[in-house]
């Protein structure tokens, strides 16, 4: 699938030396594995992971690609040789055909290959994330983790790694968590700006993420699980569909800025073009209602041939701030309109003076320090509730019911349910099958219940 915004940007050459004089140069330390290298296991080889092993393998002098898997034989071959014959990481490549594994079991035996004081990139779908998460923190080794957003799709499977991520803390492994923004400089002092009031009393916020439409790729020779994990956005389970994936950036960011979470969540939505085989939905709102009464509105979007929007607008008593996800330069707006696009835009009467950076290089070059000076670093918790806060809105949409945060965390409802994750063979059942005709599940407002 393609969208108009690619997740992740490869860096080319020329970014070693752009990645170090950001601070990312490798530290001299014990707490690395032998001869001072560390050495990555790579699991989900697809296109989010893509940009994660580059970035890993920039973020420090002393760093090998030493094991990699994925469903799919082909996909780690290839991804491997395209590493294999990039200049940028010339020495950094010890990842030979026996180290390449393959199949629904292969993260064991890359997470097996390392050891103490290595790290684990889990890119593969978000579905898998708290079994791979819990597979790595119950190594007898110290290995330490990056695991991309959202870390699940149902909230059984969240509470799963959440008690994973407290055996991580008592481990002291270090943990990211693929929330990049928290690592973009500009992002960071325009959230400190609107808490010291550069925009006064916070009132509200405006999420949208306003795109072309996904695109399904044909079945083919696939099974339906083979099928679904080349097209994981359009499937509720593997990728938590429109809302859970989409939209994780910006939901985290507006609950930065208003320094809460959302007590209570109703909304509406559906697919009202869509007519493939799959399960995405194709537009939906949520109100989220935080503890301070204060409202944050959430607007998803992929349709052809319509506005392109992907921000978060943050209003208060004195103007607004407009940052998110692919908001390059934040800024603060007296006027009504702070967008881009916008033939009545305002000049802004505030703007960021920190550089502009790699958000995406970032969070791996502050990871890596943080193994090297093995000093404390867990982003799991922010990761936990930015997934929750997401699937809480999703629930209410497709539910169509005004939900309570409490009451969702109790939530029995998981999508593996009648196959666990941890048993599917890639020649095998899915956790969803089509029926007779082809068609999936899809969620009825009013009839579907998740609690």
């Amino acid at each position: 699938m393609k969208s108009r915004f690619p997740r992740r940007h490869f860096l080319r050459s020329g970014s070693l030396s752009a990645a170090l004089t950001l601070g990312c140069g490798a530290v001299k330390s014990v707490h690395a594995g032998e001869n001072n290298t560390i050495r990555v296991a790579w699991i989900g080889c697809g296109n989010r992971g893509a940009g994660a092993i580059r970035q890993a393998l920039l973020a420090d002098e002393n760093i090998q690609l030493f094991a990699a898997a994925d469903a799919f034989q082909g996909r780690v071959n290839a991804m491997v040789h395209v590493l294999e014959e990039d200049p940028d990481f010339e020495g950094k490549i010890n990842c030979p055909e026996e180290r390449r594994f393959f199949g629904m079991g292969a993260y064991k035996s890359a997470i097996d290959s390392l050891g103490d004081g290595d790290l684990v990139l889990l890119t593969a779908p978000s579905a898998f994330r708290p079994l791979h998460y819990g597979y790595a923190v119950g190594s007898p080794k110290r290995i330490h983790i990056f695991a991309e957003k959202p870390v699940a799709t149902d909230i059984p499977n969240l509470r799963l790694i959440r008690e994973a991520n407290r055996r991580a803390a008592d481990k002291g492994i270090k943990v990211g968590v693929g929330l990049n923004n928290r690592h973009h400089f500009r992002t960071e002092e325009t959230i400190r700006a609107i808490r010291d009031g550069v925009i006064g009393e916070v009132n509200c916020c405006w999420i949208y993420s306003l795109q072309e439409s996904y695109n399904l790729s044909p079945i083919g020779r696939w099974t339906p699980l083979q099928h679904q994990l080349r097209n994981v956005l359009c499937f509720d389970w593997a990728s938590g569909g429109l809302i859970v994936d989409a939209l994780t950036h910006n939901v985290d960011i507006a609950c930065w800025a208003v320094g809460e979470y959302p007590v209570a969540a109703q909304g509406s939505g559906g697919r009202t073009f869509r007519y493939s085989k799959e399960q995405l939905i194709d537009i939906a709102t949520v109100e989220y209602i935080f503890p301070s009464g204060r409202r944050l509105m959430l607007q998803s979007r992929t349709m052809p041939r319509t506005w392109q929007n992907s921000s978060c607008l943050i209003q208060g008593r004195k103007g607004a701030a407009l940052l998110g996800e692919r908001v390059a330069e934040p800024a603060c707006y007296r006027g009504y309109e702070g967008f881009p696009d916008s033939k009545t835009r305002q000049d802004p009467f505030w703007t960021t003076e920190r550089p502009a950076n790699d958000s995406y290089q970032e969070e791996q070059c502050r990871l890596l320090k943080a193994i090297r000076e093995d000093r404390p670093w867990n982003e799991m918790d922010r990761g936990i509730m930015a997934t929750f806060t997401t699937i809480l809105g999703r629930m209410a949409v497709e539910t169509g019911q005004y939900l309570l945060a409490n009451q969702v965390w109790e939530s029995r409802f998981r999508y593996d349910s009648k196959i666990r994750y941890a048993d599917l063979a890639i020649d095998g059942e899915s956790v969803v099958m089509p029926d007779e005709n082809g068609d999936y599940p899809i969620p009825h407002p009013g009839v579907t219940e998740f609690i």
